[in-house]
């Protein structure tokens, strides 16, 4: 499960202390799990030991579903929310309530929803700020998809806003593994889109006996791909720097595509996913500085947390 920087021009925990945080959440998402295995555990042991079987949470944090936006969609209409309660013994009971009945890869479900509403506080919260989050991003299926899937060692800026001179620049997203900067664009079509790329400014996307015109969204990784090298040209980063354009639900005729953009759509997606997965190596000291480098040059617009300014109220 990735960790998810920025958004947009939000604040987030991770500016204040990138490593810490990175840490902080590594950790809660392992207590999170055994935590809920052990209520679920308890909410069902009168089930067959085959059903109540335990598993480590690596055997399985990892894996890949089929499918990109009808799995994500599926498991947003599936998903049961959990009661939450102040007092410990009705915690327990509802808790137990929760995961009655349920099965292990139901609880697998809640356990990713409740980590990704926490990625989303800590995305648009610090401790002493907050950004009013679009409610939109809750239920956003790329978002979801890119945090669920892409391995821990991958951080996520999501159309994060740069300050660079005088002018903001909005970015589209960008992914930092321990060895690469990943440009990507989306471009959204249906199933029965096919994109045919063009230098020019428009590709042409051929949907039922129709053809539509869209942005060229390799002028967005260009101008991504200029900015960045902009920022980091004053270090000694050595990571490479990649651009792709990304259409999940739709064919992308990759004939056309200049070889130095690289092209992801329905056919290979899954495929895409699982490769990030095969480098198990760690967080790297240039990645930390890069996402460092990047939060420090990254617009942010917040106010003080209703909850600290309702507190000082209270007090006067």
């Amino acid at each position: 499960m990735a960790h998810l920087i920025k958004i947009e021009d939000y604040t987030s925990r991770y500016q204040h202390d990138l490593q810490r945080y990175l840490g902080q959440f590594s950790r809660l998402k392992k207590e999170q799990w055994e935590n809920m295995k052990r209520e679920w555990t308890k909410a069902n042991q009168t089930m067959s030991s085959e059903e109540t079987y335990e598993e480590s949470l690596d055997d399985w944090l990892e894996g890949t579903d089929s499918g990109f936006f009808t799995a994500t969609l599926h498991r947003l209409k599936n998903l049961s929310g959990k009661s939450r309660k102040n007092e410990e013994d009705v915690e327990e009971k509802e808790q137990g309530h929760t995961y009655k009945d349920k099965s292990i890869e139901e609880v697998k479900e809640l356990f990713y929803e409740d980590l990704f509403q926490a990625q989303l506080r800590w995305a648009s919260a610090s401790l002493l700020d907050e950004s009013m989050l679009d409610p939109a991003y809750r239920y956003d299926p790329i978002l979801r998809y890119f945090v669920r899937h892409l391995p821990d060692n991958y951080m996520i800026f999501y159309y994060p806003v740069f300050t660079v001179g005088k002018a903001p620049l909005e970015m589209d997203i960008i992914l930092l593994s321990p060895t690469s900067i990943y440009c990507l664009s989306i471009i959204n079509g249906d199933a029965n889109s096919v994109f045919e790329p063009s230098s020019g400014r428009y590709w042409n996307e051929y949907v039922h006996k129709e053809i539509k015109r869209r942005i060229n969204p390799v002028m967005s990784l260009n101008r991504m791909s200029s900015v960045l090298r902009s920022l980091l040209e004053d270090t000694s980063l050595q990571m490479n720097l990649r651009r792709i354009v990304m259409s999940p639900d739709s064919i992308i005729d990759n004939r056309l595509v200049s070889t130095k953009v690289e092209t992801v759509d329905k056919r290979n997606i899954d495929e895409w996913f699982e490769k990030r997965k095969r480098n198990p190596s760690p967080i790297k000291k240039n990645q930390l500085y890069a996402a460092d480098i990047l939060l420090q040059y990254a617009l942010t617009n917040s106010f003080r947390r209703r909850d600290l300014v309702d507190d000082n109220d209270a007090e006067e």
